[in-house]
């Protein structure tokens, strides 16, 4: 895949792989594997958000949770990009990784789960203050107020504990706990689904806001495009532990290249009555990532498949400039998008 200027990129991913053994019997034989995320490459820009959507159970949590490190690829590379230097996270022993996760944080979906409920509001998000020896004592609390301020909570609400919040004040929290540190990079695991319609809008303000005001660098994952369309400056669609489109958010809405995003694309709902898309209603299920399909995963549901499609693999190749997709007949077909 082909880059820009590599100072300009915080976090670039390689050949990224994450199998589970599927085990059976006694002796707990390894008869398979389950695919959840198969070789993967991409990068992320400084100041720039990556939303990386697709059905439930494609791989994008896991995925997300491979980069910190929350679980262990089984293979690829993870290069950090921090004060000039690039560091693998995938070669990092526990000690060092320890000290890189200051740096890399991470906001949950669930924020009634998220946070310990016999740890009250200063001990939350000043844990990673402690943890990291960035402060402590009066210091601690004079850094924890100002960083509920910043995601407009009162500070007065310094000693209550999670179940005195809402859900939209409670991913608040979470999201000053995971700004503590001072972090890079960021990713945010459906950070809003959870939440009340009416404050999902709130939560997507505040993160964009914090963006800016924190050059932050994001990952964030998410299953609604409308969400992901708000917020992403790229979008990445994934399809059972593969990435199949990855472009500028503007140009995968506009004119998507592959028939997965094209179908995805025709359920969001249109707020302009006068905007008519068809509907695409995919056939069958969703490939299992410990069987998955010869050839391209997608085949089984696509209206183009072709001969070559149920044979071989496609590769993410650059169709545009900045335009990726995974897919025989890309610069054949003639897909609809929407408008944005």
């Amino acid at each position: 895949m082909k880059k820009e200027n590599s100072n300009k990129i915080v976090l670039e991913v390689k050949s990224l792989k994450k199998y589970f053994p599927i085990e059976k019997g006694f002796w707990k034989k390894i008869t398979g594997y389950i695919k959840a995320v198969d070789n993967l490459n991409f990068y992320i820009r400084e100041g720039e958000t990556l939303g990386l959507v697709g059905e439930s159970g494609c791989g994008k949590t896991t995925l997300g949770k491979c980069i910190l490190r929350a679980i262990e690829p089984t293979e690829g590379n993870i290069l950090f990009r921090l004060n000039g230097d690039v560091i693998d996270l995938t070669k990092l022993d526990k000690e060092p990784l320890r000290g890189m996760r200051r740096y890399a944080q991470m906001v949950f979906q669930d924020p009634y789960g998220s946070l310990d409920p016999r740890m009250s509001v200063l001990d939350i998000i000043g844990e990673p203050l402690v943890v990291n020896k960035i402060a402590r004592g009066e210091e601690l609390k004079k850094k924890v107020k100002s960083l509920m301020e910043v995601v407009e909570l009162n500070p007065e609400y310094l000693g209550r504990y999670p179940h005195a919040f809402s859900g939209g004040q409670r991913q608040r929290i979470a999201i000053a706990r995971a700004l503590a540190p001072n972090p890079k990079f960021i990713v945010l695991d459906e950070p809003v689904s959870a939440l009340d319609v009416s404050v999902q809008a709130q939560i997507l303000n505040l993160l964009q806001d914090l963006q800016k005001e924190f050059n932050l660098t994001s990952l964030f994952i998410g299953h609604d495009l409308r969400t992901i369309e708000h917020i992403s400056d790229r979008v990445a669609v994934m399809y059972v532990g593969k990435i199949v489109e990855m472009a500028e958010t503007k140009e995968v809405f506009l004119n998507p290249t592959h028939p997965y995003t094209e179908a995805l694309l025709s359920a969001v709902p249109k707020p302009d009555p006068h905007l008519k898309m068809k509907r695409i209603i995919l056939s069958g299920e969703v490939a299992s990532p410990a069987n998955p399909p010869s050839g391209c995963y997608f085949h089984p549901r696509c209206r183009y498949a072709k001969e070559p499609c149920r044979k071989e693999s496609p590769k993410l190749e650059e169709i545009n400039p900045g335009h990726y997709v995974s897919c025989h007949f890309a610069k054949e077909l003639s897909l609809q998008g929407i408008v944005t």
